[in-house]
């Protein structure tokens, strides 16, 4: 018996709970907090747990809290006493609080708290406050599965080679000096758009995990960014921004700008009151490009717009959505769809952390050699695309694919990418010279940009049995009243001329004005004088018969062939 007891004492004595260290007070963080490691009862795993020191002034607090962050319950009261005397006792390992994961010196804190490089001076870690929206960077088989498996797809389409070297390259714009920005994949559903954010998602963690969606409001976004900080963001769907196309249009537009350009709009009590502040390359998608939005809603774009975030059509041009080829063993582009989404969520995070363990090394050792091959690389790009150095436009444009081409060079170099050099460069030259085709230019008018509103107009537009003006005179104005579209000639030229109230019931009233203003400046809809649109009146025998909406036979004809 006394030896059973002997025992238990002893077993009693192991604490599940260790002081690792604690912050520094400064004008930053005035509130001092302590890093706790803790133990389950059988040892086998612990979490790392940040407590304010005011939480811990008396053994009741410290139990209360440890309790809460899943300590065994089942303990003396003896235990408690020690375990308090354990973490208030006084330590000289010090760590700095960080409201954001990214480059701090040398080394690079991520978002699950772990330093690659080393680091001189105080440890940094992420403030409580900053965890809202951190992505789970969490990592399932080795980079070497990755690899054989999940990689290679970017081979077989430049849209997700695209993708994949925007990504590392969030790692290199702050030794490049660049502002943050990236690529706008569009296209219509089901081709393959959202297979590229999820290769590129896997280079940190899981699609589900990493991917983001376009719906959050501004300071959610703004966190979301500032999450990212050092690193990229991929955000999915677009379209679910707003019904109002008028109202997407400039939310869109207003995001852009910010997420790009790196710093919020609104102080912060999370950032010490200050504006946040991050440096991320993005990838998005959508249904619509940010240039036939802006157009759809009547938005001027703002200078320097279109080369932050810059349009690449998802469709490469092979009838096969966003692929060029397919691989041997595959039959259709739906089935490398399945294929990829498969991949990508059984094998992922595992490419950055490798990328960046050497990156960090390479800076440690010599951080001006390292800056200049990346101008070099850079140069070595335009050079390569004869680029017009006189245009401040275009060397933009090209400046972000050509850090993307960069960012992909140094990972094959690092061994995370399975390709040449010359397999990136013709990925990330492709997208660049598909895109320069349209960036400069204006939107064209689609039927997928009207969605279904136009249908049932056009549906109307397209029965056989028309009531058609031209060239008869023996039609009554009561037949013509009745008519829902009639075909006649206004200022010249042929057109489908539409009841008024057909048209407001077929177009949604938060939708009508956008989709009639941009019709009208596509030339698709006349309109009078000085108006962004507007219906007309109808002339018949020199006796006006009702105004009604005029489409232009021969362009609502091109857009209902689209």
């Amino acid at each position: 018996m006394k030896k059973y007891k002997e025992k238990l004492n002893q077993k009693e004595e192991v604490l599940f709970v260790k002081l690792l260290a604690r912050t520094r007070i400064s004008e930053l963080c005035p509130v001092a907090y302590r890093l706790i490691k803790v133990t389950d009862s059988q040892g086998l795993e612990s979490t790392r747990v940040l407590v304010p020191s005011a939480a811990l002034v008396s053994v009741l607090e410290l139990k209360k809290n440890l309790l809460k962050f899943g300590h065994n319950p089942d303990v003396s009261k003896e235990y408690w006493v020690r375990a308090h005397q354990e973490i208030v006792k006084e330590t000289d390992k010090i760590i700095t609080l960080c409201y954001k994961p990214g480059f701090y010196g040398d080394a690079y804190l991520r978002a699950n708290d772990k330093i690659i490089g080393n680091v001189k001076g105080d440890k940094p870690i992420l403030h409580p406050n900053a965890r809202n929206h951190l992505p789970a960077e969490e990592k399932l088989g080795t980079l070497k599965l990755w690899k054989m498996n999940v990689a290679p797809y970017a081979l077989y389409s430049s849209r997700i080679m695209l993708a994949v070297c925007c990504g590392f390259s969030g790692f290199l714009l702050k030794l490049s000096g660049m502002e943050g920005g990236g690529f706008h994949l569009w296209g219509m559903s089901s081709i393959g758009k959202t297979s590229s954010a999820y290769m590129l998602a896997s280079l940190a963690g899981s699609p589900k995990d990493v991917v983001v969606l376009w719906n959050n409001t501004d300071k959610g976004l703004e966190e979301i960014a500032v999450a990212h900080n050092d690193s990229y963001l991929v955000l999915d769907e677009s379209k679910l921004l707003d019904k109002d196309v008028l109202a997407a249009a400039k939310i869109m537009q207003n995001r852009v700008y910010t997420l790009s350009g790196g710093k919020g709009k609104t102080r912060s009590a999370m950032y010490e009151n200050k504006v946040a502040e991050w440096q991320v390359s993005i990838f998005s998608t959508g249904e619509c490009s940010l240039q036939q939005l802006a157009a759809s809603g009547n938005v001027e774009r703002l200078e320097g717009e279109n080369v932050r975030v810059i349009d690449v059509n998802a469709d490469a041009g092979a009838e096969m959505g966003i692929f060029e080829s397919l691989p041997d063993d595959v039959n259709s582009s739906n089935e490398l769809v399945h294929a990829i989404k498969d991949a990508t969520h059984r094998y992922y995070g595992s490419a950055k952390p490798a990328f960046l363990k050497r990156l960090v090394a390479d800076i440690r050792d010599d951080r001006e050699n390292v800056k200049r091959k990346l101008e070099k690389g850079i140069e070595f790009f335009l050079d390569k695309h004869k680029v017009d150095r006189n245009s401040g436009i275009q060397v933009r444009i090209a400046k972000r694919f050509a850090i993307a081409y960069v960012a992909g060079s140094i990972a094959v170099k690092y061994g995370v990418l399975p390709f040449t050099k010359q397999e990136i460069m013709k990925g990330i030259s492709t997208c660049y010279q598909d895109s320069l085709k349209v960036v400069l230019s204006e939107p064209e008018i689609t039927k997928p940009l009207m969605g279904n509103s136009l249908n049932a107009i056009i549906d109307f537009c397209k029965k056989g049995d028309l009531l058609n003006l031209i060239g008869n005179d023996r039609v009554t104005q009561t037949a013509i009243k009745k008519s829902p579209v009639i075909i006649h000639k206004v200022k010249g030229r042929a057109v489908y001329a539409v009841d008024k109230d057909l048209l407001h019931n077929c177009l949604p009233k938060s939708q009508r004005k956008g989709i009639l203003m941009l019709l009208t400046k596509q030339g698709v809809l006349l309109s009078d004088a000085n108006k962004d649109y507007s219906t007309i009146q109808i002339v018949y025998k020199r006796k006006q018969v009702g105004r009604r909406y005029c489409f232009i036979c021969k362009k609502l004809d091109k857009l209902i062939e689209e």
